[in-house]
């Protein structure tokens, strides 16, 4: 034990000579375990536990110790420890990614786990070429031997000048800092580059959407590739909802890329194939709809448009398929989709309609909103307005077509170009201002196209015009076959065909007895929710009205409501909107409570 002091003593001073030894890599077998590794001023640093592995050294100036490289650190073993072969030098074939600073004391292993053999223990800083991770392990070289040092021990090195970074863990993930407090948003998927700002403390800083990320440089890489991802189109209709629980963020492959923690707001960009488009960080991705929920999916003082309105109920009825089901019952003339979506699990049935009259649609804006406002109280087990939503809506369901008329609300909205067949629409209204027009593109009054005693009806034009016109025949249009056709497969116990302007409840078709005195009390009861006014039987010979033709049909209440003041020939003024949703508010819910007495 002197003479190896005095050697190491020794190596003190001739540490220049030892940095210039000889180039020549001898190849040698380790012989034993617990090998103590040396400083260049003998102290020792670290201790191998090799026994029977093959490593390359270099002789140094001193006989007794040989110079072996563990990472970028010049180390020296007894020569004791080691027997000179004739094979060729170990070496490992693979680009370095990287280097990582090791955290002591720290251990590397033989395989990435920590019951495998340990090969190296150290007690002082070593820097070491990263080779690869794998499992949550760097994979570095010592000597030419791989070994794997645990994510947890070692600390990527990144510079000022480094642009990207690599994540090169399977899940690693990020925060956002509140209250001085990191908390987590989600995980970034393994081979995710991102453009990255020096950081706190070890940390990242990722700048998206006008938010700042922290992401841990442990488990990342530098890299000198350029980050090119396509990012989503733009939202043409912007939701935004919450993750119920960790959402998996998928790119346009399928394959993952990433997750989103609960509780962090998501904007949804568009919906593919039932799958939320989002944008992950600059890049599209997809995720399960069924994963998210709402707290406010409508803005209702607007003018909806049918593409809106689509979009609206395709997202709603995909992230609750649990109770919620969307039907196309139909189509228009134009070819545009009519929707049916029902909210609730109750066996029996209610249904409401809305937009039949072209430029009356903000009763399509009250039907989704009490598809919003009730699908949000459903889905928390809360009151609204004094109503048990859950209990409600599982007794008796609601169903909600919210636009009939869908190139109408389109052409009155929009104009004639937004439609094909915009020039006839034009000589039938005989004026490019539509405000006023309320048939269907084809200058088809849907509301006295519906067969109550149809052949009986004495129109008020005997031709297409922007109203009054009911059409060559009853059910000529295509948009109130999808009505009829679709009633006619249910069993509902009230119908309500929201119209516009004139704050009155119509509710007769004939009906005598007990009927008449189960439908005017039901009509009053919504007088005093709503404080419209109810009209007095009408005693027509015949009717094209939709509500009429439902009470002619299924025997059951079919109300047509006026939600506005009069406002006259034009769309319903958007100031009009609170008043509007203030009185209608509770109406679904009545409806539906009152038809479970049926």
């Amino acid at each position: 034990m002197k003479k190896l002091a005095l050697l190491i003593v020794l190596s003190i001073f001739l540490l220049p000579e030892i940095v210039k030894a000889s180039e020549v890599i001898n190849v040698g077998q380790i012989i034993g375990n617990d090998v103590p590794v040396l400083n260049e001023v003998g102290e020792q640093i670290s201790v191998l536990n090799m026994n029977g592995k093959l490593i390359g050294y270099k002789n140094s100036a001193l006989p007794e110790l040989v110079l072996i490289h563990i990472g970028e650190k010049n180390t020296y073993i007894n020569r004791q420890f080691i027997q000179q072969v004739s094979q060729e030098a170990p070496s490992v074939n693979k680009d370095s990614l990287g280097t990582v600073k090791s955290i002591f004391p720290f251990t590397i292993f033989e395989k990435t786990s920590k019951v495998s053999r340990v090969l190296l223990t150290g007690n002082e800083e070593f820097t070491f070429h990263i080779l690869g991770f794998l499992n949550g392990y760097y994979e570095v070289e010592i000597a030419g031997q791989i070994g794997y040092l645990p994510s947890a021990q070692g600390q990527s090195l990144f510079t000022k000048e480094d642009v990207f970074f690599n994540v090169v863990q399977d899940s690693l993930p990020y925060y956002e800092m509140k209250n001085n407090v990191l908390v987590k948003k989600g995980t970034f998927s393994k081979g995710t580059i991102l453009n990255r700002e020096p950081g706190i403390n070890g940390y990242h800083k990722v700048i998206f959407d006008n938010r700042t990320f922290y992401v841990s440089e442990l488990g990342t890489l530098p890299t000198e590739s350029t980050r090119v991802v396509k990012g989503p189109a733009k939202a043409k209709f912007p939701i935004k909802v919450l993750p119920e629980k960790e959402v998996d963020i998928l790119d346009v492959n399928g394959d993952k890329i990433g997750t989103i923690s609960r509780g962090s707001f998501v904007e949804i960009y568009a919906l593919v194939n039932g799958k939320a488009v989002v944008n992950f960080f600059g890049q599209e991705g997809r995720a399960d709809m069924s994963a998210f929920v709402h707290t406010n999916l409508l803005s209702p003082k607007k003018n909806v448009s049918h593409a809106e309105m689509s979009y609206l109920v395709q997202v709603f009825a995909a992230m609750y398929p649990e109770f919620t089901k969307l039907e196309q019952i139909g189509k228009s003339v134009e070819g545009r989709p009519i929707y049916a979506i029902r909210l609730g699990n109750g066996k029996k049935e209610v249904l409401f309609d809305a937009s039949l009259h072209a430029r009356e649609h903000m009763s399509t804006n009250v039907v989704l909103e009490m598809l919003d406002t009730y699908g949000f109280h459903y889905l928390n087990k809360t009151k609204y307005a004094g109503f048990n939503v859950r209990s409600t809506l599982d007794a008796v369901s609601i169903w909600f077509v919210p636009m009939m008329n869908p190139d109408g609300v389109t052409l009155v909205q929009s104009g004639a170009k937004a439609v094909k067949n915009g020039a006839l629409a034009t000589r039938i209204n005989g004026s490019s201002n539509f405000a006023r027009w309320k048939a269907n593109v084809r200058g088809v009054d849907l509301n006295d196209n519906f067969d109550a005693n149809w052949n009986k009806v004495k129109s008020s034009t005997k031709k297409p015009a922007f109203q009054g016109y009911g059409g060559p025949r009853a059910f000529s249009e295509p948009e109130s076959v999808a009505l009829r056709d679709f009633v006619r497969k249910h069993s509902f116990k009230t119908y309500i065909s929201y119209h516009s302007s004139g704050q009155v409840i119509y509710w007769f078709q004939w009906q005598k007895g007990a009927q008449a005195a189960r439908d005017i009390t039901l009509a009053r009861r919504i007088t005093s929710l709503t404080g419209y006014s109810i009209v007095p039987p009408m005693y027509l010979p015949g009717s094209g009205s939709s509500a009429d033709w439902f009470i002619h049909e299924k025997k059951m209440p079919g109300l047509t409501i006026e939600i506005s003041p009069y406002v006259g020939n034009r769309p319903i003024p958007l100031t009009y909107w609170d008043r509007i949703w203030k009185q209608n508010h509770k109406v679904g819910l009545f409806v539906a409570q009152d038809a479970a007495k049926r």
